[in-house]
């Protein structure tokens, strides 16, 4: 799809220097459907400005989608279901194109980052990693197709049963703003199954997306497998009723989740949903206390906080609270808030002047109810873009605002714990259950840790290590269903029973 010029060559966008390949990409016009192998405008026509969040500019537009052209991108995944183009090719066949994709997306990821940082503000030196989680991804699940076997039960002479795994038809997936580039996380389990996808990005990210799609063309996925919609929660909600739909995963907030899996129920649609977090960090007196309170922090100020595992409440002992205190606080000041493809930058910019708004009144309330301000750098970065430094909060308590609720943003929140029950309880004490961090140098206390932790995923003595080979989801009002790892192949599968009698 690119030439070698448009990967090594570089142009200008919204004042900063991009891959040519990025930069042509945008100057294409206003950012399409990628319907049945074909760039579709909207049936309603309309359109919604792409915005720059590091600078506040515009970039572009995306088509509006709306629940016509979603039903035109099911029917187009239920033809090529229906006639077998990809579920019916040799299961080494189906491997050697995911690979081929995989591969197309790591050579193209220079310019898939490039879009991700100028569309998400997801910081430069970390947006080529969530385009490689693609395409490890794509390269972990195309070994599947030869080793989806089922297997033959004994029952007796009579008969011969085969229970067979077969895909499930039509998978339509929802993806969030905070990590556009890693859509195949969740796309490349239902490929590797031999479904069909339809896949709606987030309504402020479209663009990484639409740019994949047409690599997923180019590496031989056949027409109509692979489909994007543009769109907004319309289109979502089009998805969740649309009866040729069989299977859903959607990642983002708990009560749009909410709202998913009831409507999903009403098709009988099983739905894979990762929703939000509020994963404790659990330092224990023994811990590497230096390496504890720069982990911690950066488990909070990865992506300026927009990640659904983001390390908000951190449970420090007693004995060495102060410490951690005093220590998160001098690792945090030399930390740099600005632009996404400065190489200075720490922390890049919120999505939108609406998410930014919210996280402000989370500093505000956790003010106005009592807890120690210790740390808030300065969010003035000479830039008209949506910005917001980290913000330290000690002597916090369980009942605050900003220890109960989802931020999705750089505050962080310290608490104190006198013994491990008690940690144990105040970890526990909250609505979701999506992961947690332990750091102690004791193996019995973190294992301990881990089965009494009442989440998806714990890290110990690190924090947001990811691999495709590892499921991963949560508990709780975090959702249900495990994406990565052979567990999400489970999600976009069935079982069927074959009985032949022997006579």
């Amino acid at each position: 799809m690119s030439s070698t010029q448009e990967l090594t060559h570089t142009r200008v966008v919204d004042g900063t220097e991009v891959a040519a390949g990025a930069s042509d990409f945008l100057d294409e016009g206003i950012i399409p459907h990628v319907i049945d192998g074909e760039l579709v405008a909207t049936s309603a026509g309309g359109v919604r400005d792409v915005i720059n969040p590091s600078t506040g500019h515009k970039l572009g537009e995306v088509v509006r989608g709306d629940a016509a052209d979603l039903d035109r991108a099911v029917r187009a995944a239920l033809t090529a279901w229906e006639d077998g183009r990809w579920r019916n090719l040799t299961p080494r066949d189906r491997e050697a194109r995911l690979h081929r994709l995989g591969d197309l997306v790591q050579e193209h990821a220079q310019i898939i980052g490039d879009l991700d940082s100028l569309n998400a503000g997801v910081l430069r030196s970390h947006s080529d990693f969530l385009a490689t989680a693609s395409a490890n991804a794509l390269h972990y699940y195309a070994g599947w197709p030869t080793k989806l076997a089922g297997h033959v039960p004994p029952v007796g002479p009579d008969y011969v049963v085969q229970e067979r795994v077969e895909p499930v038809g039509v998978v339509g997936v929802i993806k969030p703003w905070n990590g556009p580039a890693a859509i195949f996380n969740q796309v490349a389990p239902a490929l590797a199954a031999g479904n069909c996808v339809v896949l709606k990005p987030a309504e402020h990210t479209p663009i990484s997306a639409a740019y994949m799609a047409r690599l997923a063309l180019e590496a031989g996925i056949p027409p109509g497998v692979f489909n994007v919609v543009q769109g907004d929660g319309v289109v979502g909600a089009a998805m969740v009723a649309h009866p040729g739909i069989t299977r859903m995963s959607f990642t983002g907030s708990v009560d749009t989740g909410r709202r998913i899996a009831a409507a999903a129920a009403q098709t009988f649609k099983k739905v894979n949903l990762e929703l939000g977090g509020k994963s404790p960090v659990l330092v224990f007196p023994d811990a590497d206390l230096p390496a504890a309170a720069a982990a911690a922090a950066r488990a909070v100020w990865n992506n300026s906080g927009q990640v659904c595992t983001a390390g908000s409440r951190t449970l420090v002992h007693r004995s060495v609270y102060d410490d951690f205190v005093a220590e998160t606080v001098a690792y945090s000041e030399g930390l740099r808030v600005g632009h996404a493809f400065d190489s200075r930058t720490d922390l890049g910019p919120l999505i939108s002047p609406e998410q930014l708004s919210k996280v402000r009144g989370f500093v505000e309330a956790g003010k106005s109810e009592g807890a120690t301000l210790r740390y808030e750098g300065s969010s003035s970065v000479g830039l008209d873009g949506f910005y917001q430094a980290p913000v330290i909060f000690a002597d916090v308590t369980s009942g605050m605002t900003i220890a109960s609720e989802e931020i999705f943003g750089p505050v962080m929140s310290i608490l104190p714990f006198e013994d491990e029950a008690e940690a144990f309880r105040v970890a526990n004490g909250s609505r979701f259950g999506l992961a947690a961090g332990v750091f102690t140098r004791d193996i019995g206390t973190a294992e301990r840790a881990t089965r009494a932790l009442d989440v998806g995923t714990v890290w110990i003595n690190s924090y947001q290590v990811v691999d495709a080979a590892v499921s991963f989801g949560g508990a709780k009002d975090s959702g249900y269903g495990r994406s990565l790892g052979q567990a999400a192949l489970e999600e976009y599968t069935r079982r069927k029973s074959v009985w032949s009698r022997t006579y």
